[in-house]
Formats: structure tokens, sequence, C-alpha cells
């Protein structure tokens, strides 16, 4: 089963609609299977300059195999998080260089926007819950400025659930004590909370709006909303900046089993405007010729002035079906003619973007 790659937006700096520029992103496919580094307490850089850290020793909590690249499918590489087997011990996995990156974006883009792909994985007893955050550069404590979390297991209004997803950010309840990080349900009521299915690979996407405070979060399965904050919970963050994006596992209470998850295509943007999960239709649609659609043998792929790398197959499940390397020509030809009728996307990696589009195979 492989991730949904239909959302992968690698732009090298190039506009998707509006300005939005690559602050950091990693596949994770470079590096050699095995341990991320040699050392889980934050001063040494691993493979690709990945840093880990854990925030409690015993037992499991020093183990650098719970940072983990981890094989995919053919040539692709996940990297896998593997949380604590007892109630304590927080993973951390980040890189340097976000506050430089932040610091030379192009005027107007207050909007940093973080996208990955994760897998649900399997039914598990874990109470860990991995998410992924934004936080502030500010010293010595920095803020979480926006996140995203899925917990394992959770007891939500009393009830049991699992692959449970939740929002974190930055707000006051009114009064300096009562200031800090909150989580915040994503599901249609405090009952009914956002769960994923298991065994699936998910987009996910979260934002944090320098100007507004708002707090936006996505995910291919339908997600799309966002907090302002109001009269009860005032956001406090306008006009801080951004200083690391982070990869967390959390024990989780009374938790007594390990559990791990898988992320790919991890992205980090700063835009002007709104962008998570776009899936590159803008830039797909200003840059690229595809025909015939609806196809039954072959569809041509004309791109202009650009030189296309690579034509990725996805059926309508983010299955990838073929990818198929082009020797950075201005136009492909993909054979369609063994694939089923229905809905497939092409995403089209170029030596100015990656965009995609739909067909349909007869």
């Amino acid at each position: 089963m492989k991730k949904l790659l239909l959302s992968t937006l690698v732009l090298f700096g190039t506009s998707l609609g509006v300005n939005a520029q690559v602050l950091q992103s990693d596949n994770f496919d470079s590096y050699n299977v095995g341990n991320v580094g040699t050392i889980t307490d934050g001063t040494l850089e691993g493979q690709g300059g990945w840093l880990t850290f854990i925030s409690a020793t015993g037992s499991d909590n020093t183990d650098n195999e719970n940072y983990q690249f981890v094989a995919g499918d053919a040539s692709d590489n996940d990297f896998r998080l593997t949380g604590s087997a007892t109630a304590a011990g927080t993973r951390f996995m980040w890189k340097d260089g976000l506050v430089s990156a932040w610091a030379e974006r192009t005027v107007g883009n207050e909007i940093i926007e973080v996208e990955f792909d994760y897998f649900t994985g399997g039914a598990t007893t874990s109470n860990n819950e991995f998410r992924v955050y934004i936080y502030s550069d500010e010293t010595p404590t920095a803020k979480v400025l926006a996140g995203i979390g899925i917990a394992k297991n959770l007891v939500v209004s009393g009830a049991p659930f699992s692959n449970v997803v939740r929002g974190f950010l930055h707000w006051s309840q009114g009064t300096v004590a009562n200031t800090g990080t909150y989580s915040i349900g994503l599901g249609a009521s405090a009952a009914a909370p956002l769960t994923l299915p298991q065994d699936t690979w998910v987009r996910l996407g979260f934002s944090f709006n320098k100007t507004t405070a708002e707090v936006k979060w996505k995910s291919s399965l339908g997600l799309d909303t966002f907090f302002t904050g109001n009269a009860n919970f005032p956001m406090v963050t306008a006009g801080i900046n951004p200083g690391e994006v982070d990869f967390l596992g959390v024990a989780g209470a009374l938790n007594t089993v390990a559990s791990s998850a898988d992320f790919d295509n991890f992205l980090v943007r700063a835009s002007a405007t709104d962008s998570l999960l776009n899936f590159g239709n803008e830039f797909a649609t200003a840059n690229f010729s595809i025909y015939p659609n609806p196809a039954t043998d072959v569809v041509n792929v004309n791109a202009g002035d650009l030189l296309i790398n690579s034509v990725q197959v996805t059926d309508i499940n983010g299955r990838v079906i073929n990818t198929i390397n082009v020797a950075l020509s201005s136009t492909a030809e993909i054979n369609v003619s063994d694939l089923t009728a229905g809905i497939y996307f092409l995403t089209v990696n170029t030596d100015q973007g990656v965009g995609t589009s739909k067909i349909i195979k007869n």
C-alpha cells in the first residue's frame, strides 16, 4: 500500500497560484535504511541533518531504534517513529534552519504550511500519539503555534476511539495562568471525534498565519477547518515567527505498549494565501496539456517550455500504479491500455514544479 502522493508539492521555490516557497522538504528516499542518527540528546545531526531527542530516560527511552528510515515500495523510504512502551518519554525529530529560511521568505508570505503523508497502521492497545508541531522561534521557551496529532487510542466523552485526529494550538483562557498549548477536536462534535481508517495512507496538513494567528487543518479525506479564537479562547500568537517544525511521539497517559507511525513526503512552505493540500492543480492547468482525455490506449503530456522529469499514475484511492521516468523532455507518452476503466491522476514532475491532472480511462 502506498501513500497519497497526489498532494506532494515539490515546487522548488516556484509559483503555485501564489508565491509559495518551500522552506523544508524531505521524502527520505536518499537515506540508508536504519537508524536516523546515533544519539538521542539533540546534539548531533543524523542522516539528512535530522536531530533526535527523547525527553525521558530508562527502558526504551534512549534507543536510536525509535527513529528509523524504513523501506517502503520499490525505491521509496519512509520515516518510522516508535513511541514509548511506558507512560513517559516523548520523542522529537527536527531539522535546524527554519529560522533563516523563514527570514528570507518573499514579502507577504505570512502563512507557514506543513504537509505530510501518514500511515495509520493496524489495531493496537497503545496510547501513543504522533504529532507534528510548528514551534515559535522564542527562547528559552517556544510556543506551539500550530500542530496536528493522531492518537492511537483515546477516550473522548467517555467512549474509546482509535486513530483520533486532533488539532493543537496556543491560546489563552482569559488569564496568564491558563495560557498554553491546547488540543482541539476536529470532528463533527465533542462526542464524535475525527478518526482515520486503519492501514491507510492519509495526507495531512496544517498552517499558522503569523498576521492573524489563524490555524487551519486539512486532510486528503475531507478535513477542512480552522480556528481564529473567540471571546472565551482568544489567540495570543499573532506576530510571532515560527522557529522549528518537529515530529513528536507522545507516550500517552497510562500507556504500557509501544506503537509506531510512518511518515513520508514532508513539506514546509511559506505562502501568501491558503494552499494546503491543493494537489498542484493550478500549476497543472497553467502549464500542461494532457490529451486525449478520456483515453483508451495512450495519454500525451505536453509541458510547453518546461522539462518533464517523471510522470506518476495514481488511482482514485491513492495507490501508485506506475512511474514513468522521462529524460528531461517537454513531452511524454503514457500507456494506459492495461488500466481498468475509471478515474486516475497524472502527477507530472518538471524542472519548474509539480502538478496533478485527472484523467479518465475508457
